[in-house]
C-alpha cells in the first residue's frame, strides 16, 4: 500500500513538473509585440508597429538600423526556419536530425550547394558592394536576438545550440532556392531511359522534345531510373519547401477600371509550416517598401512601393546537363575528354552528425561538374554520370540584384538589376505608377547545338556538347509595354526569340490559356475580379478532353451520372463530386495507356515529372498513338476501350472509398490541405490543418498533387501567397494572404491565424497607410545601449 502511495506521489510530482516546464516554455517563448527592448547594435531608436496579422512596420531613423531591426524581428518569428534552411543550403542536416540525413547531406554537397555558397560569400565580401553593410546589419540583428533570447521550441526539443549567423548563410539560402527550381535531376534520367526502351514515336506522341543526335548515347541499362528514384527519395527528406511554379499577370491602365496598373502574383511553393514568406514594411529616410522575405535573406524577392511592384514566377528553363563519362579501363581516376585522358578532381567533405562521429567522403568531378552517380547507393549505375549546372558555374550576383530591385527608381534600373541574375531562371513581373508593365525571363541560357538534345544524357567524352557559351540577356524572352495591355506568366513555354525555342521543363499551357481567356475579352478589370481570378479553379485540360472522355462512355448504364458529368463546367470546387471522378478517371486512363510501356518501377517517378502533366492532354486527344495498345496482351486495345475500363475502375474505387451514392461525394473530402512542419511526424501539433480546399493541378488556384490510387490526394504545393498590388491606391487597396501566418513560433497568436482564411479564399490588406499603422496597440520600441 505504501509503495502505491509512493508511486502515486511520484506520478503527481512528475505531472506537476511537466506542467510547470510547459508553462515555463510557453511564458519564455511567447514573443512580445509591445514594450521596449534594448538592442545594443542599434545606433538610434526604432519603432516597430505590429498590425492585425503580426506584420512589422519598421520605422527607423537610418537605413542600417532598419535592417538591424528587420533581422531581429525576423529571427524572433522564424529563427528555427532560418537555421533549418541554412543547414539545407550547406548540406548539414545531419547536425540537426542525426544519421538518417547523412545521405541527404551527401547529395546536397555533391550538387555543390555548400562549396558554391562559400565561394560566393567570399567573392561578394571582396567586392565591397554598397549592399554589404545592409546585409551585415540584418545579420547583426539576427545574432542580437540569438544572444539575448531563449532558443526556439524546436531547438529546445532537439537539444541543439544555435551558432551565430554570417554572410555565407545568406548565400546558402539563396543557393538552395536556385537548386529547388531545377527539374532536370528528376526528368532527364527518366527520359533517357524511356528513349532507350521505346521507339521514338512514343515520345513524339507526348509532345516533348526528343532527338537522338550524334552525341546522345544510344543504349543504356535499366538502372537510369534508379538515379531519378534515389534522387527523389533524397529530396523527399529535405524538410524544407521546394519552389515549384507560379502565376502572375500585370495589367496596364487600359485594362483596369481605375486606369492604373495592377500586379497579381501567387508563387507556387511546397506547403509547409512555417510558411515561406515573412512580410515586413520598412520605412527609413533612404527608402520605403513592403516586402516578402525568405528566411535568412535581408532583401525581399517580392516587393512593392508607391512607385514599383515586382512579382516572380519560375522560368523553368533547362539549366542542367548530364554527361556519361568514358572511364579509363585500368584507372578509375581517369576519364576521356576530347581525345585525351584527364584526371578526376577530388574534394573531401566532412559531415558532422548529431549524436555520432564525423563522416568523411570524397566528391569526384570532371570538366563537366560533380559526378552525381557516385551518390547512388542502392543500385549504382554501371556508367559514370556528371552534371553541369549553370548556377554553380558563374559568380553569384543575386544579392546585388535583389538589392537593385528595392533601390530602383525606374523601369530601366529594374531591368539592369534583373539582368545580373544568372540562375535560377526566373520570370520577373513588373508594374509601376508611371503606367509601365513588363516581363523579363532572367537567367543565363545555354547555347546548345540542338535544344532537343538537352533532356537526355550526353556522351561526355566527345566534348561536342560541352557548355562553352551563353546567350546575351537581350535574347532572353521578354515583353515591355505590349500593345495588348497585359503581361502574364504561368511557367509555360515562352515564345521563340531570334528563332530559338529554348529547352526547358515548362508546365502545360492550361493556366496561361485560362489567364488569356479571362483577360483578353475583358474591357476593364477591378480588384475584386483579380481576387476571383486568383481563386479560379476551371481546368482548361479537362475542358479540352471532357468530350472525348464522355463520348467513350456514351453507352454506359449509368445514365443519370453521365448527364450530370455532361453538365460539369470543369471547375474543381471542393463541394462538387464531379472533380473527384474526373481527377481519378484521368489517372486511370493514363495508367492504362502508359504503365505497360513505362514499367512498374519507373511509373511513380514519371508521374512526378512535368512531362507527365504536359503530355496528358496531347495523349488523350491522339486516338492513333501506340500508347493505347497494351504490349502485354495479344489484342490491339483502343482509346475508347482504355477510357471505358478506366471509368469503371474509377467508379468502383470511389464507391468503395466514399459510399455508393455519388451525389454525396465531395472533391474536398479527398483534396485537403495540411501545412506540415519539419518535425510534424514526431510532434503533430506543430503542423497546421487539414482543410478541404478547391483547386487542382494546373488551374489558376493551383493546389498540386501527384495522382495516387488512394482516397486522399496529398496536396504538395500551391500559392505561397496570393498578392495584388493596385497602383490606383497602393497604400490602402493592395491585398494578400499567407497560407498559415507570419510567425513560426508555436506560442504566437500569429502562428496559424491566416490558415482558415487562406483555405476559404479570403484576403487581407498589405497595410501601408501610416495613420492606420500607428493606431496599432502593438508597438515595440527597439532602443540602442544607454
Amino acid at each position: 500500500m505504501k509503495i502505491l502511495k509512493i508511486l502515486g506521489a511520484v506520478l503527481v510530482l512528475f505531472f506537476v513538473g511537466v506542467v510547470a516546464y510547459l508553462f515555463y516554455l510557453k511564458s519564455s517563448l511567447t514573443p512580445s509585440y509591445s514594450g521596449e527592448i534594448q538592442l545594443p547594435v542599434l545606433n538610434e531608436s526604432t519603432e516597430v508597429y505590429f498590425t492585425e496579422f503580426g506584420i512589422p512596420h519598421i520605422y527607423a531613423k537610418n537605413e542600417i538600423d532598419a535592417y538591424k531591426s528587420l533581422g531581429y524581428v525576423h529571427a524572433k518569428e522564424r529563427l528555427w526556419q532560418m537555421d533549418l534552411l541554412r543547414h539545407v543550403g550547406s548540406g548539414r542536416l545531419s547536425e540537426l536530425f542525426g544519421p538518417d540525413l547523412i545521405q541527404v547531406d551527401k547529395f546536397l554537397r555533391t550538387m555543390g550547394l555548400n562549396s558554391y555558397a562559400k565561394e560566393s560569400a567570399k567573392a561578394y565580401l571582396q567586392k565591397d558592394h554598397e549592399s554589404v553593410v545592409l546585409v551585415q546589419a540584418y545579420i547583426d540583428g539576427i545574432n542580437q536576438y540569438i544572444d539575448n533570447n531563449p532558443k526556439p521550441l524546436e531547438h529546445t526539443i532537439l537539444g541543439l545550440e544555435i551558432e551565430p549567423f554570417e554572410v555565407q548563410n545568406v548565400f546558402e539560402t539563396l543557393t538552395y532556392m536556385a537548386f529547388s527550381f531545377s527539374n532536370a535531376h528528376i526528368t532527364d534520367p527518366v527520359l533517357t531511359e524511356l528513349s532507350a526502351k521505346l521507339d521514338s514515336a512514343y515520345l513524339k506522341d507526348l509532345n516533348i522534345y526528343h532527338y537522338k543526335g550524334e552525341s546522345t548515347l544510344r543504349s543504356f541499362d535499366d538502372r537510369y531510373a534508379d538515379q531519378a528514384k534515389q534522387t527523389l527519395a533524397v529530396l523527399n527528406h529535405l524538410k524544407v519547401p521546394e519552389f515549384i511554379g507560379s502565376n502572375s499577370w500585370v495589367l496596364a491602365g487600359e485594362k483596369t477600371e481605375s486606369g492604373k496598373v495592377i500586379l497579381s502574383n501567387d508563387p507556387h511553393i511546397a506547403f509547409s509550416q512555417p510558411s515561406v514568406w515573412y512580410e515586413a514594411h520598412l520605412i527609413s529616410p533612404a527608402n520605403e517598401y513592403y516586402g516578402y522575405h525568405i528566411p535568412g535573406a535581408p532583401f525581399p524577392l517580392l516587393m512593392h512601393s508607391e512607385k514599383q511592384a515586382i512579382g516572380l514566377t519560375m522560368f523553368e528553363n533547362d539549366d542542367m546537363d548530364f554527361y556519361v563519362e568514358e572511364m579509363h579501363p585500368e584507372d578509375s581516376m581517369m576519364y576521356m575528354h576530347k581525345g585525351n585522358w584527364k584526371e578526376i578532381a577530388l574534394r573531401e567533405e566532412v559531415i558532422k552528425v548529431n549524436g555520432e562521429g564525423d563522416v568523411k567522403f570524397n566528391i569526384r568531378s570532371t570538366v563537366h561538374g560533380p559526378i552525381v552517380s557516385d551518390i547512388l547507393q542502392e543500385e549504382p549505375l554501371s556508367d559514370i554520370v556528371s552534371m553541369y549546372w549553370v548556377t554553380s558555374n558563374f559568380p553569384n550576383q543575386m544579392i546585388e540584384s535583389i538589392y537593385g530591385f528595392v533601390k530602383s527608381e525606374s523601369i530601366a534600373e529594374l531591368e539592369q538589376a534583373a539582368s545580373q541574375i544568372h540562375g535560377p531562371g526566373l520570370n520577373i513581373m513588373y508594374g509601376d505608377s508611371s503606367g509601365n508593365i513588363a516581363w523579363w525571363a532572367v537567367g543565363k541560357l545555354i547555347k546548345r547545338r540542338d535544344e532537343q538534345t538537352s533532356k537526355t544524357f550526353y556522351d561526355g567524352s566527345t566534348g561536342q556538347d560541352d557548355v562553352d557559351s551563353m546567350y546575351s540577356f537581350s535574347q532572353n524572352p521578354h515583353a515591355i509595354n505590349p500593345p495588348w495591355g497585359y503581361v502574364h506568366s504561368a511557367n509555360n513555354q515562352p515564345d521563340t526569340v531570334n528563332g530559338v525555342l529554348y529547352s526547358g521543363y515548362y508546365l502545360p499551357d492550361d493556366r496561361a490559356e485560362r489567364i488569356t481567356e479571362i483577360l483578353e475579352p475583358a474591357a476593364k478589370v477591378n480588384i475584386e475580379e483579380m481576387k476571383t481570378m486568383l481563386l479560379d479553379d476551371k481546368s482548361m485540360m479537362q475542358e479540352a478532353i471532357k468530350g472525348i472522355m464522355l463520348h467513350s462512355i456514351k453507352d454506359t448504364e449509368r445514365g443519370d451520372l453521365l448527364r450530370s458529368l455532361l453538365k460539369w463546367n470543369c471547375d474543381f470546387n471542393k463541394d462538387d463530386f464531379r472533380p473527384l471522378i474526373f481527377q481519378r478517371w484521368i489517372n486511370e486512363v493514363l495508367k492504362g495507356a502508359m504503365k505497360d510501356e513505362i514499367g512498374d518501377e519507373l511509373w511513380p517517378i514519371y508521374k512526378k515529372t512535368h512531362t507527365y502533366k504536359v503530355s496528358a492532354e496531347h495523349l488523350i486527344k491522339n486516338e492513333n498513338t501506340s500508347w493505347w495498345n497494351d504490349i502485354n496482351t495479344p489484342e490491339n486495345e483502343t482509346r475508347a476501350l482504355i477510357i471505358q475500363n478506366a471509368f469503371e475502375t474509377t467508379i468502383a474505387a470511389l464507391s468503395e472509398n466514399w459510399g455508393e451514392d455519388y451525389t454525396q461525394w465531395k472533391w474536398g473530402n479527398a483534396h485537403q490541405l495540411n501545412h506540415k512542419h519539419a518535425m510534424g511526424d514526431v510532434i503533430s501539433f506543430l503542423s497546421v490543418g487539414k482543410f478541404p480546399v478547391s483547386g487542382a493541378n494546373e488551374v489558376l488556384n493551383n493546389m498540386g498533387y501527384t495522382y495516387e490510387d488512394i482516397p486522399e490526394q496529398t496536396i504538395l504545393f500551391g500559392p505561397s501567397t496570393r498578392r495584388i498590388v493596385d497602383f490606383a491606391n497602393v497604400r490602402n487597396n493592395s491585398w494578400s494572404i499567407l497560407p498559415t501566418g507570419q510567425s513560426g513560433n508555436y506560442f504566437s497568436p500569429y502562428y496559424d491565424d491566416q490558415a482558415l482564411m487562406f483555405a476559404n479564399g479570403e484576403f487581407r490588406k498589405m497595410e501601408m497607410n501610416h495613420t492606420n499603422i500607428k493606431q496599432s496597440e502593438n508597438k515595440l520600441v527597439l532602443k540602442p545601449a544607454d
